[in-house]
């Protein structure tokens, strides 16, 4: 089954049945992810904020983002 008609199928749900895929699907994606404490997620922010207001680096849109995390796993 193609993402297309996946989509459309899902997007057709009720809305308690998509909150609930939605929730699932969230859930396998963080899994693979390595769980970070609080105090060094908050000191990464910290260091990322202080290098966006210095000038270091520059930000990206949410669009831009996006269009580079589809082109990276293949969807764009």
């Amino acid at each position: 089954m193609s993402t297309k008609v996946l989509f459309a199928e899902a997007i057709a749900l009720p809305l308690s049945e998509r909150v609930v895929l939605a929730q699932a699907l969230w859930q396998s994606i963080d899994a693979g992810h390595v769980d970070v404490s609080e105090k060094e997620a908050l000191r990464e922010a910290i260091r990322t904020d202080g290098e966006l207001e210095s000038g270091a680096v520059t930000g990206r849109t949410h669009g831009d983002v996006m269009q580079a995390a589809r082109k990276a796993i293949g969807c764009a």
